[in-house]
């Protein structure tokens, strides 16, 4: 349902300008390409200049909202272009996060898989009802702290893309793990489902995302009980931060040699 509301969404876009100016007649609508596209970020500060106006798509709901690109040289600093946007936005985290989401970028016709976080930071110059600016990242951009991309930004650039499913079938079960924390401190249940063994309910979901990971090591693999250890630092909800380590077990897909992690210790903390 979800990809049926985003396809309806994109279909409104094609009445809506796409430079989002409202005194812009419909006569001057661009057409919409079909391909989302992984445009590098040297690509992407091209063709997104400072005080252009675009319309994202957040992935998971299908909604969308319109922003300004205000700064950034790593990557896009932006801000709701109204109070309106910010008001959508805020439905969208709820509370406002620095976790990532994927997203579309609508401009000038093109369709461009992008990464948003929802926290606002910085200073902000809009009269919208948001205090700073957040962050909008493309394929290779990066952090104002790192050289190298964000690997939670760069999984929802993909997901954005259509690419996550092809990137997720060529990781090795100590990869995956990567992916699995990274997951969880997004609360990306999308994600969750694709790299886990067994169906995970929503009651599970939810106790999973009272975890929050911020250290993992993977300290061993067991390649004949396919096994990895990993020792992790876990901060969980009402409950503060414990150091342990788990054994996950991976299991390979023999049609499609796809490896997928089971996480039922993971599980056991959530719930403690």
């Amino acid at each position: 349902m979800k990809r049926l509301f985003t396809c309806f969404i994109l279909l409104c876009t094609l009445v809506i300008p796409t430079r989002a100016i409202a005194a812009e007649p419909f006569d001057h609508l661009l057409p919409i390409d079909s391909e989302i596209k992984l445009l590098p970020w040297e690509k992407a500060n091209e063709l997104l200049p400072r005080k252009s106006i675009f319309t994202m798509i957040d992935i998971e709901s299908g909604t969308s909202f319109q922003v300004q690109r205000r700064a950034g040289s790593k990557h896009a600093d932006i801000q709701p272009l109204t109070s309106k946007d910010t008001k959508v936005l805020k439905a969208i985290y709820q509370e406002w996060s620095w976790k990532r989401r994927a997203v579309i970028v609508l401009y000038e016709g093109k369709m461009i898989a992008a990464s948003m976080n929802g926290m606002p930071h910085g200073a902000g110059a809009l009269d919208n009802g948001f205090n700073g600016h957040f962050c909008l990242h493309f394929l290779n951009s990066t952090t104002h702290r790192t050289p190298t991309p964000d690997p939670a930004h760069h999984l929802m650039i993909l997901k954005a893309g259509g690419q996550l499913d092809r990137y997720l079938m060529k990781r090795t079960p100590e990869q995956l793990v990567d992916v699995l924390m990274l997951a969880i401190n997004n609360t990306d249940a999308s994600l969750l489902r694709r790299i886990v063994s067994t169906p995970l309910s929503e009651n599970e979901l939810i106790d999973l995302s009272r975890l929050s990971f911020t250290k993992w090591k993977v300290i061993k693999t067991d390649q004949a009980e396919q096994q990895v250890k990993t020792r992790v630092e876990i901060y969980i909800k009402d409950a503060g931060v414990i150091t342990t380590t788990i054994d996950f077990a991976a299991r390979q897909d023999p049609i499609t040699n796809k490896w997928q992690l089971e996480i039922p210790k993971l599980l056991e903390i959530s719930k403690d």
